[in-house]
């Protein structure tokens, strides 16, 4: 039992720390391309146009003869500017956008009614299942952008947040695994000294919240970031990221992982110490586009390749302009600002455009 007493303190910390802090957050993304993100645009290969023949009889085609691509509908804006590249490239082709939301992609994709899939998370276990199943073949990701720090994109990578109060300000990736999750090799985190907070901090549990287990988010962090380990038996679950930081904001001895984009006053970053000699990491522009930040996440595009096959050829000049100069660009200019790939990760996209 928390004694109540210690609960009345933290809690009248929160609007002294508010004050303090100026009312805002952490994270002040700007409405343009900023300097960082056009170097890194710069340093990106020119797309070079090649011919590629009309797919005529293509199941992915609609009535009127437009490529159909079903997805994302966060993508919208990025791929009506990409659309009108490649057209400008390539007469004749005409696109026909059905973006009604990423879990709209994969069975398209798999029925052979979309032309790739632009997604805002990975397959997951019963989508890629189902798309085995039904083309006896395993799909091809490409990481087209990294995702956005700015609040009207629906897709941001995961920052960890605790409530304005709390006097912690950084961690290791390892540490915020054994908070989230249970039976990593250092042992569970539960309690706030074992974070090295003293005083009327010490003896207090940690709250951990977070996205529920079964949403796309839970999912990628635990694949990816917790190593498959199962989430903390406490861990309070919530379906959007909204209410993981309004939860946080109320509760002085939570901690969670939710949008970077999604901060509120009452809430703050934790740091990422990398452990390697150089700064933390809180997931500026710079730290996600340099692949230094550890939560950050990708939009993506799918595509389907025949065993010991070749993509379809429009499908993979389609990806050579996505993953140009012309196409970051495309991307880091839409209204969401999500964020281009470094020349290192477009080199492997590119690599896999080719079996």
């Amino acid at each position: 039992m928390i004694p109540r007493r210690a609960i009345a303190s933290l809690v009248l910390l929160l609007p002294l720390a508010v004050l303090a802090a100026g009312g805002g957050s952490d994270l002040s993304p700007g409405d343009g391309i900023g300097p960082d993100v056009t170097a890194d645009l710069a340093a990106l290969p020119h797309y070079a146009p090649g011919p590629v023949p009309f797919p005529k009889g293509a199941s992915y085609l609609a009535p009127d003869g437009a490529i159909t691509v079903v997805g994302y509908n966060d993508m919208r804006e990025m791929l009506e500017a990409i659309d009108r590249l490649f057209q400008a490239t390539h007469p004749g082709f005409r696109f026909h956008l059905v973006l009604k939301g990423t879990k709209t992609a994969p069975p398209a994709l798999a029925r052979g009614l979309s032309a790739f899939a632009p997604m805002g998370a990975e397959f997951t276990d019963d989508e890629r299942a189902y798309f085995g199943k039904t083309t006896g073949t395993e799909p091809v990701l490409f990481r087209v952008a990294h995702d956005s720090i700015t609040p009207r994109a629906l897709s941001s990578p995961q920052g960890i947040f605790v409530n304005r109060a709390n006097p912690l300000g950084m961690l290791t990736t390892d540490q915020v695994a054994r908070i989230f999750t249970i039976g990593q090799a250092g042992g569970d985190l539960t309690a706030w000294r074992e974070l090295g907070l003293t005083g009327a901090w010490a003896g207090l549990p940690i709250h951990p919240t977070g996205p529920g287990p079964d949403t796309a988010i839970a999912i990628f962090m635990r694949r990816h970031k917790f190593g498959n380990h199962p989430y903390a038996r406490g861990l309070i679950p919530f379906h959007e990221s909204d209410d993981v930081i309004r939860r946080i904001g109320e509760d002085p001895l939570a901690i969670g992982f939710a949008s970077l984009c999604r901060p509120t006053p009452l809430v703050k970053v934790v740091a990422i110490d990398r452990m390697d000699g150089r700064p933390a990491v809180r997931g500026s522009a710079r730290d996600i586009i340099s692949g230094s930040y550890p939560y950050d996440r990708h939009l993506l595009i799918y595509a389907r390749r025949p065993t010991a096959g070749s993509l379809d050829p429009f499908v993979r000049e389609y990806l050579r302009l996505v993953l140009s100069r012309e196409g970051q660009e495309a991307v880091a200019r839409c209204p969401q600002h999500y964020l281009p790939l470094n020349p290192d990760d477009l080199r492997s996209e590119l690599a896999k455009l080719d079996p």
